[in-house]
């Protein structure tokens, strides 16, 4: 059988073995983000605790910007294969261990582990796709990608809907153990491929060092929200994060083998590709977890039918992946694509700004559109873009470079987010009530018992809530305008005709 790419031994059944094994595998990690968002109510109720709410998906977020460019990097120097199948481990394990959890603590513990698997996934599936095929080419295939990448964001909150109102939690994250495992198991006789591997030293101290510095921004996020911006501990706190930047430079700047190569950002194609995707991630995995929440607790209808009022955004990123995948393999550009998708996104984020706690569902169905087209726009371009601006020997830190970006403004968004949430009805509900703002967030619990208080109680919890939402898709209309401006600025180069490997490879054949 023919090959489908330059690279050898990439037959067609070859090649949709890989594609279909690495869209499983991306559909499941994406899902995590928001599968869990329908269920995070009825979890937070059972564990008492919803104020640690935007933490079990910050967690996982926040672990997988960590993963993704210490993997990613390694995939580089070891083959795309090998840390693969290492990462699908992680995730399995990690989800087993969430099922198991007794608390919210033990549950954010083991999203830490499932989130540095699952990061890491989404980033290598489409540096394979950049090892395979030429970047032209990679528009007609790395919408499949998105689409699942995207779009398992959205059918996540069905899925979940679906399994709360007729299971229990934890087999939101127990489906995953067998169908990754069929993923994994694919994948590993599919990537047997010829991959030029070379020796170099693995940067533990930038590794350790982004670690630190991104856990403690989250942890100073979360108690700053809390407990005021002005108390020593958070002070203190983000001056260590500031440190720890500071020091990750320095170290990066020295290291042989870079976790993030800083050369990188003086191309201008990758730096505006990192401003535009983590303004996009912003919101997929920011905003993206708070409208569930809405549905459930201000307009009280059920877990499936919440998933099911997302659908619209579903829409948006078929229009949206598909559609751009096809016109870059007509053109071959792509610069206009972003600058489209982040100018609809800020308008839909602005237009769900304005909902109360009694908005008709029709009124926010053509601006989830918008924000669906806005999100796969963006995320297709950039994927492409970066790699058509790197060379070989790079292409699986940039592009893992610009996924952790992209799950860096999701996890910096959840964990913000969630403080405007927690801030919002620590002030509003007290004046609505005539009671303090410890009684008013024990007025927060699973959407049964909100349903169930008394009615001039239920409705103050249900305006409050919606406002808090609607206040952080002002934010994010925001953030969408400083995507927009990154993309306007993005230079476009043309696409390159052959894939990455077989150039690599041929560079090897002639040195030899």
């Amino acid at each position: 059988m023919a090959n489908v790419s330059s690279v050898p031994g990439m037959t067609k059944a070859r090649l949709w073995m890989v594609l279909g094994a690495l869209m499983l595998a991306v559909l499941l990690a994406s899902m995590e983000i928001s599968i869990i968002a329908t269920a995070l109510p009825t979890i937070a109720g059972e564990f008492n605790a919803f104020e640690s709410f935007a933490w079990v998906g910050t967690a996982y977020v926040a672990a997988s910007a960590i993963g993704t460019p210490l993997l990613g990097k390694l995939s580089d120097l070891y083959g795309r294969r090998l840390v693969f199948q290492a990462t699908m481990a992680m995730f399995i394990v990690g989800s087993l261990l969430c099922g198991l959890s007794q608390s919210m603590n033990q549950l954010i513990g083991a999203r830490v582990l499932q989130g540095f698997g699952g990061g890491a996934i989404q980033a290598l599936a489409f540096a394979i796709l950049g090892d395979i095929l030429p970047p032209r080419e990679r528009g007609r295939y790395i919408g499949y990608f998105t689409l699942a990448f995207v779009g398992a964001a959205l059918l996540g909150p069905v899925i979940g809907g679906f399994i709360i109102d007729h299971w229990t939690w934890p087999w939101i994250f127990y489906i995953n153990i067998p169908l990754a495992g069929i993923a994994s198991v694919v994948s590993y006789f599919a990537l047997d491929l010829p991959f030029p591997r070379r020796k170099a030293r693995i940067d533990f101290t930038g590794a350790a060092l982004l670690a630190v510095t991104i856990g403690g921004l989250m942890i100073a996020l979360e108690i700053g929200g809390k407990d005021g911006w002005g108390k020593p501990g958070v002070l203190a706190m983000l001056v260590g994060v500031a440190v720890g930047l500071v020091l990750f430079v320095l170290v990066e700047r020295r290291a042989v083998e870079p976790m993030i190569p800083l050369h990188l950002f003086s191309n201008r194609v990758v730096l505006m590709c990192v401003i535009a995707g983590s303004c996009a991630g912003t919101i997929a995995y920011g905003a993206g977890q708070f409208l569930p929440l809405y549905f459930q607790d201000s307009l009280f209808v059920s877990p499936t039918e919440s998933g099911l009022r997302l659908l619209p955004q579903m829409v948006g990123v078929t229009l949206g992946t598909f559609g751009i995948g096809r016109l870059i393999l007509l053109t071959g550009r792509y610069k206009s694509f972003p600058v489209v998708g982040s100018t609809v996104a800020a308008a839909g984020a602005f237009a769900i700004s304005f909902i109360t706690g009694s908005t008709a569902y029709v009124w926010l169905i053509a601006p989830m559109i918008g924000l669906g087209f806005g999100m796969a726009a963006v995320f297709t371009t950039t994927s492409i873009a970066t790699q058509n601006a790197v060379e070989f020997r790079d292409l699986g830190v940039a592009t893992a470079t610009v996924m952790f970006f992209r799950m860096l403004g999701g996890a910096v968004g959840l964990a913000a987010f969630g403080t405007i949430l927690n801030a919002t009805i620590r002030r509003e509900l007290p004046a609505r009530l005539g009671i303090t703002a410890d009684a008013a967030a024990d007025l927060i619990r699973e959407p049964s018992s909100i349903a169930a208080l008394p009615a001039a109680s239920r409705d103050a919890v249900a305006e409050t809530l919606a406002s808090g939402v609607g206040q952080i898709y002002l934010v994010s209309a925001v953030v969408m305008i400083i995507g927009l401006i990154a993309s306007i600025l993005m230079p476009e180069e043309p696409l390159r005709p052959r894939a990455g490997l077989s150039d690599a490879l041929e560079q090897v054949t002639s040195q030899a």
